[in-house]
């Protein structure tokens, strides 16, 4: 076994139980890279395994899927890439071999594991990947910030899915990380009016700071007439729902425009009781659902940071070192409605 250069990971022994462990470097193999992890940001899936509500997480597991870093070293046969460069780390590990990967939808794959689930994440120091998983980051971009940039790359696989055009009306149901990142794109799309839905003051102003065209402070039940108000009784062409609530998928129906179409957006596995599927018929409505991203919505989504189109720099809430992740851990489960991000840095003292 290789005893070389130590480092420390944060591994999660069993739901709320967090050990700091001292292990070896990995090291790079033929078309492998390794990352020194800077930053890792904390999401509402993170949460689901700490609190042990994610099905099928076997522990120990060392968390952590949105992450940025420095390349540390790579291996043979590696191109594009060099030891000092800032990155982004693509969370999606596929196979490579099954029917969705051969078509080139490897986030689909059948196979597929994801970083800090089934795969060690990477609330590490180092982490050891292929090559092809790691995006350069421009170099003025803050590592802390540029965390945000995953979720900003399946919000606009969603955005894809959904074929958003100029012009169209949207509403965004839910104004946390994603809603926000959701809200911003479709106002970048050329959408008009841009509605954006919380029961959260705070969390509306940041959506007004994103160019939401309208903000309503509601759910989403009783946000539905004001929003076929502002369309002047049309309904909307788009809602993206990023709350995962049962609730709001009869809500964003009853919000939609003939022929309309819903996108689900969150990762939920609440149970839709009391719903009918009469309004997808008299109304034609699209379900369109979206899981994760392609490489190609990591290389946009870093071009729409990096050029100022949109901005994170409010996202992060708090930082902890990496010795102090259940502290994180437990600061986001007692206040989640108060946070976007938390981020946990590479530190140990």
């Amino acid at each position: 076994m290789y005893q070389g250069p130590k480092m420390y990971a944060a591994v999660l022994q069993a739901p709320r139980k967090f050990e700091i462990v001292e292990r070896s470097r990995p090291v790079a193999g033929t078309g492998e890279v390794v990352v020194r992890i800077a930053a890792t940001a904390v999401c509402h899936t993170d949460l689901e395994i700490y609190t042990g509500r994610h099905p099928g997480v076997r522990y120990p597991v060392v968390m952590g899927h949105e992450a940025t870093g420095t390349v540390d070293a790579v291996g043979a046969g590696v191109t594009g890439l060099q030891p000092g460069q800032n990155v982004l780390i693509n969370p999606v590990i596929a196979c490579g071999h099954c029917d969705s990967c051969a078509r080139g939808a490897g986030h689909l794959c059948r196979n597929a594991g994801i970083l800090g689930r089934e795969i060690e994440g990477s609330l590490s120091q180092y982490v050891r990947l292929a090559a092809h998983y790691v995006h350069a980051l421009p170099q003025h971009l803050s590592l802390d910030t540029a965390t945000l940039i995953e979720t900003l790359a399946t919000v606009r696989h969603a955005q894809q899915r959904v074929d958003l055009t100029g012009g169209e009306s949207v509403v965004v149901l839910g104004q946390g990380t994603s809603g926000l990142l959701h809200t911003r794109l479709a106002v970048l799309a050329g959408a008009t009016p841009v509605i954006a839905v919380s029961r959260t003051k705070w969390k509306l102003d940041m959506a007004r700071h994103m160019d939401a065209h309208h903000a309503v402070l509601a759910s989403a039940e009783a946000a539905i007439d004001e929003v076929l108000r502002l369309t002047d009784g049309a309904g909307v062409d788009v809602v993206i729902d990023t709350t995962g609530s049962a609730g709001t998928l009869q809500a964003g129906i009853d919000m939609l425009r003939p022929g309309g179409r819903f996108c689900s957006f969150s990762v939920s596995h609440e149970l839709v009781s009391g719903f009918s599927t009469f309004p997808l018929y008299y109304k034609e409505v699209s379900i369109i659902g979206s899981r994760a991203l392609t490489p190609s919505d990591i290389d946009a989504s870093i071009e729409l940071v990096a050029s100022g189109k949109i901005d994170v720099s409010g996202f992060v809430t708090t930082t902890y070192p990496l010795d102090r992740a259940a502290a994180a851990f437990e600061e986001y489960e007692r206040n989640p409605g108060r946070i976007l991000r938390i981020v946990i840095d590479s530190a140990v003292a």
